[in-house]
Formats: C-alpha cells, sequence, structure tokens
C-alpha cells in the first residue's frame, strides 16, 4: 500500500497514534459559531435528515457539524499563511485542507465504487495524490492557492458525498466488510472515521492558524 495512504487505511498504524501527539483541541465551540460558520439553522441538531435515510441522515448530520471545525478561524487568512510552514517537517494549512477534501475522495471511491484502494490509479492521484501525501511532496506541489481554492474543494466533494448519500439506505451504511484491516467494520463506521478525521486535522490547523505570522483571531477568538 503506498504512503499516502497509510494513515487512513486500516492495515497500517491507525492515525489515533499520531492524534494524540497533536496537542490540546478546543472542542466547546460555542454553537452561535458553529451556526455562523454554516448556514443550516438546524446544523446543531444531530439526528435524521430530510432525503435520507434516519441513520445516514444522522451521518450527515455529524459531518455537517464538523467541518466547519477546521475552518472557522479561517476568515481573512492570506495565501502567505495558508502556505505558511511552522517547521522543515510541518504540513501547511492549506495542504491540510486539501487533505481532508482527498482522504473524503478516498472514502467515496472505496465505499460507493467498491474501489481498491491500493488501485485507484492516476485519475486519483493527479488531482489528490500530493494532498493525500501530504510530507514533501506536500509542501513542493501545494502553495499559491487562496481560501475560496480550498473552500471550493471541501464543498465541491462534500456536495457529491451528500448526492450519492441521498442514493443509499440504511442497509447500505449497516452493511459490514469482513476484509477490512479492523476487522468486520461496516460503511456506517468507514464514513465516522471520515468525520473522526476532520477533528484530528482541526486541531492541528488551530494550532498552526495561532502561530502564522500576523495572524489575528476573528472576534476576539483565542
Amino acid at each position: 500500500m503506498s504512503q499516502s495512504l497509510s494513515h487512513l487505511l486500516p492495515n497500517r498504524r491507525s492515525f489515533l497514534t499520531g492524534a494524540a501527539a497533536t496537542g490540546v483541541y478546543t472542542f466547546l465551540v460555542p454553537p452561535a459559531q458553529a451556526a455562523a460558520a454554516k448556514p443550516d439553522a438546524d446544523i446543531n441538531v444531530i439526528g435524521p435528515k430530510p432525503g435520507y435515510s434516519p441513520q445516514i441522515g444522522t451521518l450527515v448530520s455529524m459531518l455537517t457539524w464538523m467541518s466547519p471545525a477546521a475552518t472557522r478561524a479561517l476568515k481573512g487568512i492570506t495565501v502567505a499563511q495558508l502556505d505558511y510552514l511552522f517547521d522543515a517537517n510541518a504540513n501547511s494549512i492549506g495542504a491540510l485542507l486539501l487533505h481532508l477534501a482527498a482522504s473524503e475522495v478516498l472514502y467515496q471511491r472505496i465505499t460507493f465504487d467498491g474501489a481498491d484502494p491500493e488501485k485507484l490509479g492516476a485519475d486519483y492521484d493527479k488531482p489528490w495524490g500530493a494532498a493525500m501525501e501530504l510530507g514533501d511532496r506536500g509542501r513542493k506541489e501545494i502553495k499559491g492557492h487562496d481560501l475560496d481554492f480550498y473552500l471550493g474543494k471541501l464543498d465541491e466533494v462534500r456536495a457529491k458525498s451528500l448526492a450519492e448519500f441521498k442514493k443509499r439506505d440504511d442497509a447500505w451504511l449497516m452493511t459490514v466488510d469482513k476484509t477490512w484491516g479492523w476487522g468486520p467494520t461496516n460503511n456506517y463506521c468507514k464514513w465516522f472515521h471520515v468525520c473522526e478525521h476532520i477533528s484530528h486535522h482541526a486541531g492541528q490547523i488551530d494550532i498552526l492558524i495561532k502561530r502564522a505570522p500576523g495572524y489575528k483571531a476573528p472576534n476576539g477568538q483565542g
């Protein structure tokens, strides 16, 4: 398996080991901030949503609630701040945002298309390879984009996820994959892992933005 997928797939060391080392992230986000970050009056209501089967709607509500955690502090961020590298081994904020999009596409292909993660091919690697791999490749290739570029990618990817979820039901969501490296794992767990992954990198972004030169927290946030 390629190094780029090692922290997102189950037959390698879990990214949760790395999550423990990323530092403290503020989990108690004021609901008003969450609502402001996403124009959805029901964003703070976790549960079934119109247009989806009950459990898929609940998953969608969790993904919708979590996504602003990675972006709410970035209003007004400059290209230089998005490209800023805290040290020689760091990933930029821009690269981490694109990584979130790339990882969601990965799980789209695995769960919606039945793709083999070992054989994603050039049509995945060309647009997403650097973002998935990060490290030296990400530092070299992912730079020079403004915030709207990254938000556009995230929105485009999420729109596809939502459209595909609408085509499926709770039986699909609960389908167990007995070959998955974590052990028997259903599609619900795989997609909750996507949600968890957003939380993981939101913590990193929260740390990095506060260290970017010239950063000022919006609305007096610390």
